[in-house]
């Protein structure tokens, strides 16, 4: 399948959204906390953003999460 194919074929779904935000949107304050939290990793700088995506997996493989 040529490439341009694909692409029309993905795009035609329309966007997706990841299952724990599609989740937390039934519940409104668990999904603005979660975009408030990804909003506050996103722009702090008291780390390097390869040691903060780092620690977020890790923290994340803790706690079980399925990303």
């Amino acid at each position: 399948m040529n490439p341009i194919a694909a692409t029309v074929r993905v795009l035609r779904r329309g966007p997706v959204v990841p299952g724990p935000y599609r989740i937390a949107w039934k519940h409104r304050p668990t999904f603005f906390g979660k975009l408030a939290m990804e909003r506050w990793v996103g722009l702090s700088r008291s780390m390097p953003a390869d040691l903060k995506s780092l620690a977020q997996l890790r923290a994340g493989s803790l706690v079980g999460c399925v990303w």
